[in-house]
């Protein structure tokens, strides 16, 4: 059996924006409460999930398997889903194929996902106060997904504990008057950079950006076709650099030089060896704002060692092998250098 690893910092967040800062453990707590009443399950829709169970019950997420054990914890998320495709076995010889479809309606196809959160914060650097996580890549239960299920378990327990979540709102300006709210706990994944960026950096696959604003203030006589939108772009082509933190700088610096354009976006272009922008990949250009703290496209992967025996896409309780692997992930320096 084999897969690949995710590898991620998890990092608690509030909202709305409060002076307050929201310790892991609140998770970790409402995590092990739901599950231990077995309430720890949301329904997806479309590409949410939901707490109403009205919307569609065959198409949830829940917590099936959870372990607190020391400074990690795992947690097994199942997800069923009506639209996924029906596992089938397949005789060759014969040529006859059998599907794995149960008698009773309220089965449907389903698939396992390994989360395992280190509880124990990074102490330092930029990461500092976020968690190390591992979160197998499963079809059907992606990273948003994982992350939007816990944010909404901890919907629900800011709302089974109000009086643990009250906080100062943060002021935009000196003179507002302060005011004191009630917020909920989030959860934010940050990617764990792998080697790419570096190597792309190197290699001056990162060959420039390009800023672009929009107008639409010219629309053309009533009679004649409307001019719906016009683009200004600026591109630039840069040196190759293994320092992405001055290509930052860069663009920054004629941000600020051209501030009376209002820019409405702001992306690195990748280029290929030749010098040519690559139009068929989906990371043709990446927006720098997000590049280096949210872009799951160069996030770190692990490949699972091959344990033998069948390898099924669902299961009631954990994986052992999966686990345990996924716990070593987390100790791994090599892994979070």
């Amino acid at each position: 059996m084999t897969g690949q690893l995710v590898l991620m910092k998890m990092a608690m967040g509030r909202y709305p924006a409060v002076d307050a800062a929201v310790p892991g453990t609140v998770l970790f707590e409402a995590c092990k409460n739901y599950f231990k009443d077995k309430s720890a399950i949301a329904y997806v829709v479309g590409a949410a999930v939901s707490s109403d169970s009205m919307v569609d019950p065959s198409n949830a997420i829940y917590i099936a398997d959870l372990e607190d054990a020391g400074q990690v914890l795992s947690l097994l998320l199942v997800r069923g889903d009506p639209k996924r495709a029906i596992p089938a076995f397949v005789n060759p010889r014969s040529r006859s194929v059998v599907q794995s479809r149960p008698d009773d309606p309220g089965y449907v196809p389903g698939a396992s996902c390994h989360v395992v959160i280190s509880k124990q914060e990074i102490a330092a650097g930029n990461d500092q106060g976020r968690f190390r996580t591992v979160v197998e890549q499963t079809r059907g239960i992606g990273r948003a997904l994982v992350k939007d299920f816990l944010t909404l378990l901890l919907k629900r327990f800011a709302e089974d504990h109000p009086d643990r979540f009250i906080a100062e709102k943060k002021r935009k300006r000196k003179n507002e008057k302060p005011e004191t709210v009630t917020y909920r706990p989030t959860v934010r994944f940050h990617p764990q950079m792998n080697g790419n960026l570096k190597k792309d950096l190197e290699e001056g696959r990162i060959g420039g950006f390009k800023l672009t604003r929009g107008s639409t203030k010219f629309r053309g006589e009533a009679d004649e076709p409307a001019l719906q939108r016009l683009d200004v772009q600026l591109q630039a082509r840069i040196a190759p650099t293994n320092d992405f933190s001055k290509v930052k700088r860069l663009v920054d610096h004629v941000r600020q030089t051209l501030k009376v354009i209002s820019f409405e976006s702001l992306n690195v272009e990748l280029v290929d060896d030749s010098g040519h922008r690559i139009d068929s990949v989906s990371t043709a250009t990446i927006g720098i704002e997000n590049l280096d703290d949210a872009d799951m496209r160069y996030c770190k992967t692990v490949t699972i060692p091959d344990h033998g025996g069948e390898a099924a896409e669902c299961y009631s309780a954990f994986h052992p092998p999966t686990k345990k692997f996924a716990a070593k992930c987390l100790q791994n320096a090599e892994y979070w250098k």
